[in-house]
């Protein structure tokens, strides 16, 4: 089969979605399916390594290659009619370039899925979003033209549904993870560092995790912390942290290499995801719990999809540190209870979210796009 992925950012650049699609593409390709990736910034050609190929269409408005600006759709047309695949999987339902390939797609007669990776703030209002979708025809115009619509979990579900009429077919896959790359140590570490990984922006959460930091550093005095990310708000979290006075605990790693994470993992006690608001899934989590390490994260969004509270995590409440502080150091005061939480964490893993088992998912959905029988989905609804 021949499949077309298609999704605003490089597959090479950092994110969930540009995670979840180089994983995807990775994973179909093993399986024997001939795998194209379009994206509309450039980075490198490294990906044909593994049998992928990436082809980039330029921004509308070159050298502007920014979210807010259309790829030149008559460049992104003139590459998928010649490439003619069998199946366009767009990802992500507010971009530009997954949009236009769907309209593209319908007017060659392709079957078309669409991912929803997303939510944002108050996605589960009705009353706010339903009216306001309407004066985002363009948006909706655009996402109708999928004959399948996943998302990556059920409040993403939710929001999309808002876009959407009623009849449209709809089904929830969640996220996956290599859970042979991101295992457990074979010997867990000794050292109390807690890591937090992801773009420092403020919905991340970060400054929550460095005043939750603050109480830990008293009552757990060998505690670490390491930020790995970049983003707008780390002149302020370092500024932060020397104001709460625990510049010489929390390490500011910057980006690292997609390669070194899972070892990053693995020298973890705890990983924190401490997410303010717009968290449709949680990644972080999931990449964590397959390492076998236990999360502490913030109760928003699809994050309590991914994890039991009290069995192979704990939640807390959004943006507050006192709470996320008191998670941290019940962790970090009981090696018993962490240890049964990375366990049953990986189980969790291993039986619903890695590789193996969610591309099925999607693949049932390939063949029935392809079969034209997309009513079938109906029945799982």
């Amino acid at each position: 089969m021949k499949i077309l992925l298609v999704t605003e950012w490089h597959p090479f650049s950092i994110g969930g979605v540009q995670s979840h699609v180089r994983d995807l593409a990775f994973n179909l390709s093993k399986l024997g399916h001939e795998v194209f990736i379009i994206s509309k910034a450039y980075n490198s050609s490294a990906f044909e390594r593994k049998g992928i190929k990436h082809i980039t269409v330029k921004p509308l408005l070159a050298p502007l290659n920014i979210v807010l600006i259309p790829p030149n759709y008559f460049s992104l047309k003139e590459a998928i009619m010649k490439l003619k695949p069998d199946i366009i999987h767009a990802h992500h339902a507010f971009t530009f370039m997954p949009l236009l390939s769907l309209s593209i797609g319908e007017a060659c007669n392709v079957p078309r899925i669409l991912t929803n990776h997303s939510i944002t703030l108050g996605f589960d209002y009705d009353w706010l979003w339903r009216p306001s979708s309407y004066l985002l025809f363009i948006h909706r115009y655009y996402i109708s033209k999928a004959q399948v619509i996943v998302s990556v979990s059920n409040v993403a579900d939710r929001f999309i549904s808002k876009f959407v009429e009623k009849n449209v077919i709809r089904k929830v896959i969640p996220n996956a993870v290599d859970a042979d790359r991101f295992k457990p140590p074979k010997q867990e570490p000794v050292e109390p560092l807690i890591l937090f990984i992801g773009r420092l922006v403020y919905r991340k959460g970060a400054h929550v995790l460095l005043r939750a930091f603050r109480y830990v550093a008293k009552e757990k005095p060998q505690a670490k912390l390491l930020i790995v990310g970049k983003g707008y708000m780390e002149p302020i979290l370092r500024v932060l942290a020397q104001k709460l006075d625990v510049q010489d605990k929390v390490e500011f790693r910057g980006c690292i290499p997609e390669s070194d994470k899972e070892e990053m993992y693995r020298k973890a006690c705890i990983v924190a995801v401490p997410s303010v608001y717009g968290e449709s899934f949680g990644l972080v989590a999931l990449e964590a719990m397959s390492s076998g390490r236990p999360v502490v994260a913030s109760n928003v969004g699809g994050l309590n999809e991914v994890i039991d509270q009290g069995n192979d995590g704990l939640l807390v409440k959004a943006g507050s540190h006192k709470e996320l502080a008191d998670a941290i150091i019940t962790l970090l005061s009981d090696d018993k209870k962490r240890r049964e939480m990375s366990l049953k964490a990986r189980e969790k893993v291993l039986k619903k979210y890695s590789w193996n088992v969610v591309i099925r998912d999607l693949l049932e959905v390939y063949s029935r796009a392809l079969d034209k029988q997309v009513t079938a989905l109906l029945n799982w609804r």
